[in-house]
């Protein structure tokens, strides 16, 4: 299969799934607690990447590494760098990891989705986006295909996040920059990806950790796995049959007021028993 054929496969699977999820919005930021907080993950300025796990998929090299010259961002035209908007989420919230904080998944799921959406829908197609990145960062077959399955997984098979319009472009991009690394010897430049994936250095990073947690560091691929998908993906009669009775597990308000009222109700009593003890 050559890279435009896994690049348009991924295309049609987002697609498909934005078109059965619909408009979905994003979970509203975490409020500000009054209690101590569990210890959380900033993503505010990691620019470094994290260490994925090892993929059993042998490790080839689909094209020569590119130069250093052509690998930098200042070698990106204009017409490369095509913004995809705002961020829905501002730098400065942060990642609760999943295994250290009582909250319920789903709600820690929705705050790490929030990540990925956009204020408004980025203007450019989902193709055109694609083959701009595969034309100024070319990627292997390998990673279009380990992309599609991570974002599959995530939407279909454990509904940690919706595909929308609004957060595709974004969560393609994170899953573009962590398949790369996870199944491919060939890379880009930090600074270069951003550019032509049209967000800022620092929001890459962010999307990539935050990917990493979605998945929970589970990047392991291989070939059957990858064949699988294929035949999955190209049934797209099943895959509207399985998603039509899917309704994405993400937190209401009201879920998350919820649960910061029995944080605080917790809290308190454990403060009473304390005192009372000491009495």
């Amino acid at each position: 299969m050559s890279e435009l054929v896994a690049l348009k496969l991924l295309c049609g699977t987002v697609e498909t799934l934005i078109k059965i999820t619909g408009d979905v919005p994003p979970t509203p930021p975490t409020a500000a607690a009054q209690a101590p907080r569990p210890r959380v993950v900033s993503l505010g300025t990691e620019n470094q990447s994290p260490h994925s796990r090892s993929s059993s998929i042998d490790r080839r090299r689909s094209q020569p590494p590119p130069s250093k010259e052509w690998n930098t961002a200042e070698s990106v035209p204009e017409i490369a760098k095509t913004p995809i908007g705002s961020p829905e989420a501002k730098p400065t919230e942060p990642l609760h990891v999943v295994d250290a904080d009582p909250t319920p998944l789903h709600i820690q799921h929705g705050a790490i989705a929030r990540k990925f959406y956009s204020k408004v829908p980025p203007p450019i197609p989902l193709e055109e986006y694609l083959i701009r990145l595969q034309k100024y960062c070319p990627m292997s077959t390998s990673v279009y295909l380990a992309a599609g399955l991570y974002i599959y997984r995530l939407a279909v098979v454990q509904r940690s996040i919706p595909v929308t319009v609004r957060n595709v472009h974004r969560l393609l991009l994170g899953a573009l920059r962590v398949a790369g690394k996870a199944v491919d010897d060939t890379n880009f430049r930090h600074k270069r990806f951003a550019h032509v994936g049209g967000v800022t250095e620092p929001e890459l990073g962010r999307l990539e950790i935050a990917f990493c947690f979605l998945t929970n560091f589970d990047l392991r691929v291989t070939a059957e796995m990858l064949q699988e998908h294929v035949r999955v993906a190209r049934d797209t009669e099943h895959m509207h049959e399985r998603l039509s009775s899917i309704k994405p597990k993400l937190p209401s308000l009201l879920d998350k007021r919820k649960t910061t009222a029995a944080k605080l109700n917790k809290e308190s009593s454990d403060a009473n028993t304390k005192a009372s003890a000491a009495g």
